[in-house]
């Protein structure tokens, strides 16, 4: 699932009210979130008693520092959702889960890691951890 918004750090089971939830951040993703919701809504539809969860993009930058992830807006539009949220976290977070088996010292220290896909993005790692990342409001945003 590509955008989690503020709320959903953590994957979650889903029924229809996180399904709800899930579309009412259709306008923070529109080229990605309808058409990730679409096969979780038949699915629902068709087969409600099969467990369906999602897992966020957004997810593994969670915990940034605010200074990180707010733009210099007016208060009302901070409120309104506006900041960076970040994406291709789970890319990277499958990058950080292999790093101590691969290179236990860029595991431990700090490192810069790149998704380069149909989208592109860095992420900086401290720890295991997103520190920051290029990706902001919007999964167009990226190498810029």
């Amino acid at each position: 699932m590509v955008h989690g918004g503020a709320d959903f750090r953590q994957p979650v089971r889903v029924d229809a009210a996180i399904l709800d939830r899930l579309a009412a951040l259709n306008p923070l993703a529109p080229l990605h979130q309808p058409f990730n919701l679409a096969p979780i809504r038949a699915l629902l539809q068709r087969q409600p008693q099969l467990p369906q969860v999602a897992c966020f993009d957004t997810a593994f930058h969670h915990g940034h520092a605010p200074e990180i992830d707010l733009y210099a807006l007016p208060q009302s539009l901070i409120a309104a959702g506006v900041r960076r949220y970040g994406f291709h976290g789970l890319s990277y977070e499958y990058i950080a889960s292999r790093l101590p088996s691969v290179a236990p010292e860029l595991a431990r220290g700090r490192t810069v890691v790149a998704h380069l896909g149909n989208g592109a993005s860095l992420c900086a790692l401290q720890g295991g951890r997103s520190v920051d990342s290029t990706m902001g409001f919007s999964a167009l945003e990226g190498l810029v």
